[in-house]
């Protein structure tokens, strides 16, 4: 078996989900969720994670439903619901930020080969056995060799799939060297240290951003968890906010006033790298 081959199958191992016990017990995703899930890199199966979404949404309005009433059912349905969305939202791009960061050990591993006497084909097949994300993307380029289709036009598709400013930079430098020629280990390794400083840089500034973001991600939950207490604590409280309909309201207006004050928080502390 050659090492492309070998590669491929890898690859093609690596892609398949492994649910674990019965799947016929998982519901299906929408896909709008399931790619929300793949873009922020969410370390479980896309059937688990929205089998737990849905029995989690449906035991928090029963729970809500006997302690407090319907108003306290939907309130807690709203908080199930709405809290793996701002998760999912938060890591918005994680995939995308690993491919990223492993990028430059796929590089130098391509620079390694070109060294070695392979050509720039073979140095981007035998790159794709470094492993980890950038690997299977590798391997992903490398399939499209087998297809028939050229470097370049493999090396467009993957900056297409990931239109990445580090992802961007590899495939020009990539696609350069393959069309001209020339020190392509030099380049390549030029282009990985490049996409390594910056993550330095990028890295540096948010440490820098994290008590920020800490201190907004506490002030917008500290008045649902004194809202929960007070209603935890006081019957009066509960019933007022929870079984009438000035209640309901007050719980509607001070729910979307936190949301948005967490919103405009967020806008203002975030820092562009």
């Amino acid at each position: 078996m050659t090492r492309r081959a070998t590669v491929l199958r890898r690859f093609e191992a690596g892609g398949r989900r492994r649910v674990p016990g019965d799947a016929r017990f998982l519901l299906r995703p929408p896909r709008r969720i399931e790619a929300a899930l793949a873009d922020a890199a969410v370390p479980v199966a896309a059937g688990i994670a929205w089998t737990a979404w849905v029995g989690a949404a449906a035991a928090m309005f029963a729970g809500g439903v006997i302690v407090g009433g319907p108003g306290l059912g939907l309130v807690a349905t709203g908080v199930a619901v709405a809290g793996p969305l701002l998760a999912a939202r938060a890591r918005r791009g994680r995939a995308a930020e690993i491919v990223e960061t492993q990028l430059p050990v796929g590089l130098e591993a391509v620079a390694r080969s070109l060294r070695s006497g392979a050509s720039l084909r073979q140095a981007v097949t035998e790159a794709a056995s470094c492993g980890g994300a950038v690997g299977a993307e590798l391997a992903a380029v490398a399939g499209e060799f087998d297809q028939g289709i050229g470097l370049v036009d493999a090396l467009e598709r993957w900056q297409a799939r990931r239109p990445t400013p580090g992802v961007r930079l590899a495939v020009a430098a990539l696609s350069l060297g393959a069309e001209t020629g020339g020190a392509q280990a030099r380049a390549v390794d030029g282009v990985a240290t490049t996409i390594r400083d910056r993550l330095a840089i990028a890295a540096e500034v948010r440490a820098h951003a994290a008590q920020v973001r800490a201190s907004v991600l506490v002030i917008s939950l500290a008045p649902i968890a004194f809202c929960a207490f007070a209603s935890a604590t006081d019957p009066r409280t509960s019933t007022f906010l929870f079984r009438t309909p000035l209640g309901w309201a007050f719980v509607a207006a001070g729910l979307s006033l936190d949301a948005m004050s967490a919103v405009w928080m967020r806008h203002l502390a975030r820092v562009p790298v």
